[in-house]
């Protein structure tokens, strides 16, 4: 596994621990939030590394600081 998979896949179950304590699900969080419910499930499953831009907006709507997605 290269280190860019590795990344995608840590940052994955760090944003869906984040999410869970939201009690949200993956589908209502990208809804509410904008996000395409595709590419955040691909982001929650290490599939797809998000732009910095879409880390910003998923950390904000996580109510975190975009350190805390790391």
């Amino acid at each position: 596994m290269n280190n860019m998979s590795a990344l995608a896949k840590k940052l994955g179950k760090r944003i869906r621990e984040l999410r869970k304590k939201q009690d949200s699900t993956s589908e209502k969080f990208a809804q509410e939030n904008g996000i395409s419910v595709g590419y955040f499930c691909d982001i929650e499953n290490g599939k797809r590394l998000p732009t910095l831009e879409m880390l910003e907006k998923i950390a904000k709507a996580l109510g975190v600081p975009l350190r805390e997605l790391f």
